[in-house]
């Protein structure tokens, strides 16, 4: 059993270990202390100095090699899309920045925007899926869509068929591509531009992250998104997604493109950009639009499941 005795040798001994340390410290041992301390502050300064003058070297590359691009985009780019007619898709989540610098871009390569079409968040809301197939069926006929098509949701035909046509055959009667419009837009579906819109050859999507604490339910919305961009690439001459860069370390995001890049019956049709917020992703836009038209899709961009960082086309 342990005694009295046993508890006043432990205490004793604690008290002169700190009495050793104590007289250690400020005596023989103060200034290797004190100089080693010294020495490690002095160097984590000097490698946070360096680390600073690095990202900013980065930065300023980075900055100037975009600049570069975004001047030779103009020559480049030229007159790559005349004669043609595009549509714009806006996915829900989709930064302003990105639709716009991806409408200049298309526009200033010679393209016409037919139409700019706002994809509402109901679209893929799995409580509103009776809804949308009900409504689908309902206004499939309006753009000669089969209602009992075994292929995707009957809806994602319906839009694509409605601002769409393929090579030299056009889409549904104009009125009916407008009843299917109003259709979708008094079903809180989608909103459009303008009242009147012009039947497209091409379609670009424009995709931002999918939010939301559920990771299954968020694979589940990007995947309905990236379905809705294929029956765009299906029912026109060709589409590709674009979207931001997206940093690794994202967390409580699902990426619509990889989405679409990890179905092989997706990927092998519809091209994708990963970065279409810098300038070198928006020729990557407007080229893989030219690429579609020739029959031939890819993926194209920065993240690690891209299979290019531009499109051949780009070095022609």
């Amino acid at each position: 059993m342990i005694d009295f005795r046993y508890h006043l040798v432990s205490i004793v001994s604690i008290f002169l270990a700190l009495a050793v340390g104590i007289v250690l410290g400020a005596g023989p041992l103060k200034e290797d202390i004190g100089n080693t301390l010294t020495s490690e502050v002095k160097n984590l300064r000097d490698d946070k100095a360096a680390l600073r003058s690095e990202l900013d070297s980065a930065t300023k590359g980075n900055q100037a090699r975009d600049d570069f691009s975004a001047a030779s985009n103009r020559i480049l780019l030229s007159g790559r899309l005349s004669n043609t007619t595009v549509s714009v898709i806006v996915l829900p989540g989709a930064e302003g920045g990105l639709v716009k610098s991806t409408t200049d871009s298309l526009t200033a390569a010679g393209a016409r925007i037919g139409s700019t079409v706002t994809v509402q968040d109901a679209w893929a809301d799995p409580d509103k899926a009776t809804f949308r197939a009900t409504l689908g069926q309902q206004l499939a006929l309006q753009v000669q869509v089969p209602p009992d098509q075994t292929t995707g949701e009957v809806v994602d035909a319906v839009l694509a068929r409605a601002v769409l046509a393929h090579g030299s055959s056009g889409p549904a009667a104009s009125n009916g591509a407008t009843a299917a419009l109003q259709g979708l837009s008094t079903g809180d579906l989608i909103r459009y531009t303008p009242d009147h819109i012009s039947p497209a050859s091409l379609a670009v999507v424009v995709a931002g992250p999918v939010t939301g604490s559920d990771a299954a339910a968020r694979d589940a919305r990007a995947q309905a998104f990236a379905a809705l961009a294929s029956a765009l690439d299906t029912a026109g001459s060709g589409a590709v997604l674009v979207g931001p860069t997206v940093p690794a370390t994202t967390k409580d995001e699902s990426s619509v493109i990889t989405a679409a890049r990890a179905d092989g019956d997706i990927s092998k049709h519809l091209s994708t950009v990963d970065d279409g917020d810098i300038p070198m992703g928006q020729a990557s836009v407007v080229l893989g639009l030219v690429e579609q038209l020739t029959g031939k899709a890819g993926q194209y961009g920065l993240a690690g499941d891209a299979g290019a960082s531009f499109p051949q086309m780009a070095t022609k």
